[in-house]
């Protein structure tokens, strides 16, 4: 689903309104990570006194970008006790440089990380340093704890990506079912029987299969909380008063290195260091099923292991529930700073 074109369709119908300059544009650190090739944002907000630092590990790879995280009212609020490092991997979001598409490639995704943490190491003396990775971050940050987890005191995963090929065939079968079910209630039959359609043409789903994540997104399997307390995302503030432009909808990077298959799932045991599974029950990408897995594999000791599962949120429940979300992070961060 190419939800870059809507959003570029909606930001240019804010342009002509006018809007006041906002001060949460304006705080924090704003600096640069090189890295074969490729240059890339970091923008550092939060308590500084707190040294303690997470992480941002954001979604997509392809149309992901840290910086509409920055407003999210749960990570406002985490910021009030420790630091939120935003970071937009190569070839995503606002980075610049002239890397190549040989380097979009999971192993030089985690050499960038394994840049930024020492650069956060060094520049802000060696603070302790959390992961928090969302949807592909959850991949991207499964991989890096593989090689590098004493590098980290706790890992927070947000409906993460991780295994990406058992996902999309999970994500297939619950579509089929909620497909076939909107057929036998004849709501919106003739648009479900379509998709049933599609699918049985597709035994299997990749990730550039944007009829999926179309039929995904009206299931409300991206969103699911109509009445979420995360208000709607300001375009017209981000455009003007953060690092974010037009030059932001037009990326020209596709990413195909996924559809090759990548599934950490039977690695996962490996790591051992205290970890949050936080999941949207009604996450249709990655169904919550996978969340349990996930839980049960971890070698972290049990004790020092958790999984919640948000009620009324999907995929982010980051931002469809602020409130529970941020102090679910901050209990498990001040638990093992």
């Amino acid at each position: 689903m190419n939800t870059k074109i809507y959003l570029f369709v909606v930001l240019m119908l804010y342009l002509a309104v006018s809007c006041q300059k906002e001060e949460f544009q304006r705080d924090g650190d704003f600096f640069y990570l090189n890295n074969n090739e490729a240059i890339m944002p970091v923008w550092v907000k939060g308590n500084r006194a707190s040294n303690i630092f997470i992480i941002l590990l954001h979604g997509g790879p392809e149309g992901g970008s840290s910086q509409y995280y920055t407003i999210f009212p749960s990570h406002k609020k985490i910021e009030e006790k420790f630091n939120i490092v935003y970071w937009d991997q190569r070839m995503c979001g606002m980075s610049q440089g002239n890397p190549s598409m040989e380097t979009a490639t999971l192993d030089q995704f985690t050499e960038d990380l394994d840049k930024l943490v020492t650069l956060i190491k060094e520049k802000y003396q060696y603070p302790k340093i959390f992961l928090m990775g969302h949807s592909w971050g959850g991949a991207l940050g499964t991989n890096y704890l593989l090689k590098h987890q004493h590098k980290i005191k706790g890992w927070i995963e947000i409906d993460g990506g991780h295994s990406w090929t058992t996902a999309n065939a999970l994500s297939r079968d619950t579509m089929m079912a909620y497909a076939a079910n909107k057929i036998t209630l004849e709501e919106e039959k003739e648009y479900w029987q379509f998709a049933l359609d599609w699918y049985q043409t597709h035994p299997v789903v990749g990730i550039n299969d944007n009829a999926h994540y179309s039929f995904a997104g009206k299931a409300n399997g991206y969103d699911y909380n109509p009445e979420s307390d995360s208000l709607p995302i300001p375009f017209t503030d981000l455009l003007f008063y953060s690092p974010i432009s037009t030059a932001y909808f037009f990326v020209p990077y596709q990413f195909a290195f996924l559809n090759d298959g990548l599934d950490l799932q039977n690695q996962i045991q490996n790591i051992t260091i205290p970890s949050l599974i936080c999941w949207g029950k009604h996450d249709k990408i990655f169904p919550a099923s996978l969340a349990e897995d996930t839980y049960q594999r971890l070698g972290t000791p049990t004790q020092d292991k958790f999984l919640h599962l948000f009620e009324i949120s999907a995929h982010s429940p980051n931002y469809e529930q602020p409130h529970e979300f941020a102090t679910t992070v901050i209990q498990f961060v001040e638990k093992y700073q």
